[in-house]
């Protein structure tokens, strides 16, 4: 898929009529200057890394959780032995909900 097609179908999630993680983070990815160099620095410096300097403050992580808790309970994140603290937990889920649209998209990098 071209980045024009991309960049409409990261929108059409962006719209989608009913809330979700996934929703959430594709409004955030359009608000970015490039959107399609999220993808490329979530892979290199991780996606907590990346909100770091967006200042996301904890409170804000922590209302991820809340608000979006069904839809990360029901996530595999990785690590099922390990028990992983709300943050960890919170950072897991975007970090494989922006895995997830970045395979979506299928951009040809």
């Amino acid at each position: 898929m071209n980045e024009k097609e991309a960049l409409e179908k990261l929108q059409a999630i962006a719209n989608q009529p009913e809330d979700s993680l996934k929703k959430f983070l594709a409004k955030e990815i359009l608000t970015y200057e490039s959107p399609f160099d999220f993808f490329s620095d979530v892979k290199n410096f991780g996606i907590e890394m990346l909100y770091y300097y967006e200042d996301l403050e904890e409170e804000e992580i922590q209302a991820i959780l809340t608000d979006y808790s069904n839809e990360i309970e029901q996530m595999h994140l990785g690590i099922p032995d390990k028990a992983l603290s709300d943050t960890e937990r919170s950072w897991r889920a975007l970090e494989k909900t922006a895995k997830d649209i970045s395979d979506e998209l299928d951009l040809e990098r």
